[in-house]
């Protein structure tokens, strides 16, 4: 039998008084931060956009909260929240509309530093090795992950609409000014561009020595990630919002044409194409034997990989568009929904483990550790669910 909980029942069953919610905690400023001595790294981090530098979003070796979910604490600020957070050791980092990168205790959702850039922030950070990388209107910002200083700052000469994805000393990125940079991550100096015919609006995948992105002019690009020079380009039916996810050789993409695209990673051939019920906006989540895609029709579609032919899994209603990006796990896939929900959902038949409700729409992706999950919402909190 499914098991379905939603915000009320939670804050019922542990206790809180649902009117002002007052055992989560709303005055998440007042608190105090866990000492760094006390407060444990998780053993899976989820330290970039999608979890890793090839946009799968898929953990292999957690399970994530799945049973006695509680909302264990909520973070408040002044804008909305449209990207996933990121969890590298044992902080919770977000960026907001308000334009202030946040460093929170992941534990009790207190602020462990912030820092205010010039404008809003669209993307995940990416903490990578003690800095964090984020993009702020028309600038990345490099961070230290420890006290929030800044170390450098780039100007991309127009809005950074992505979020930064980082590999060995280069951190790529791209925006609506259609271009695609690398940048050194130790100094800051651009060390390539790449002008594509329309804006990039998501994450570049990296791997294998490759920079794969998408672009509103309806194409996918293959670059080497050296150099910047064209590898393939793919024409595809439909803008592309959300970034490439590669995995196994091939590139799996959601453009605004109903349609989901797998790639051969190596020449851009078309493998197949499933049509979809909608049009994605976000980036699917790839495990070993299938592909999740949120759709705007409102449903999360599983499509089967394991053949030469793509096979329509199942499809999960969720109430209203799906703009997040999915997140895969060993046992589960987490999705949240402009309906406000959250949702863990078995991978292999798409049956319900739990709901969370919120009063919120959710755009931004999840973040998923151990038994945590975090997520923003368009009303400006950052909640934290878990196992209890």
């Amino acid at each position: 039998m499914d098991r379905v909980v939603d915000r009320r029942t939670v804050l019922a069953a542990t206790g809180v008084a649902l009117a002002g919610c007052s055992g989560v905690g709303n005055e998440p400023h007042s608190r105090t931060p866990t000492a760094d001595a006390d407060r444990e790294p998780f053993s899976s981090d989820w330290p970039t956009f999608a979890r890793d530098e090839a946009n799968t979003g898929y953990a292999a070796d957690i399970s994530g909260p799945y049973i006695e979910i509680e909302e264990r604490w909520r973070f408040d600020a002044e804008g909305s929240f449209v990207a996933s957070p990121a969890v590298a050791g044992n902080t919770l980092y977000v960026g907001g509309n308000d334009g202030s990168v946040y460093a929170i205790d992941p534990y009790v959702g207190a602020e462990i530093w912030s820092f205010e850039s010039e404008g809003s922030i669209s993307g995940t950070p990416a903490v990578i090795d003690g800095t964090v990388y984020v993009g702020s209107s028309d600038t990345l910002f490099a961070l230290d992950a420890q006290d929030g200083s800044e170390r450098w700052r780039f100007d991309a000469g127009g809005r950074i609409a992505t979020s930064p994805t980082v590999v060995d000393r280069i951190v790529y990125f791209g925006g609506v000014h259609s271009t695609v940079f690398a940048v050194d991550r130790e100094s800051g100096e651009r060390q390539w561009r790449f002008r594509t015919g329309a804006s990039v609006l998501g994450a570049p995948a990296v791997i294998d020595g490759t920079v794969y992105v998408g672009s509103s002019d309806q194409r996918v690009y293959a670059l080497d990630a050296a150099t910047g020079d064209e590898a393939w380009r793919f024409g595809a039916r439909g803008s592309i919002g959300g970034g490439p996810a590669v995995a196994d050789g091939t590139v799996y993409v959601s453009p605004h044409d109903g349609n989901v695209y797998a790639l051969d990673a190596a020449t851009g051939d078309e493998a197949w194409r499933f049509d979809l019920g909608g049009w994605a906006h976000g980036t699917p989540a790839v495990t070993d034997d299938a592909v999740f895609v949120g759709s705007n029709d409102g449903y999360l579609y599983a499509i089967g990989t394991g053949t030469d032919e793509p096979d329509g899994l199942w499809r999960f209603r969720t109430g209203d568009s799906v703009i997040a990006s999915p997140a895969a796990t060993g046992e589960h896939v987490f999705v949240g929904s402009t309906s406000g929900n959250v949702f863990a959902i078995l991978p292999d038949e798409g049956a319900t483990v739990w709901r969370f409700e919120t009063e919120t729409e959710i755009h931004g992706g999840l973040a998923v550790t151990d038994d945590w999950l975090y997520f923003g919402g368009t009303d400006g909190t950052v909640y934290a669910l878990g196992s209890g």
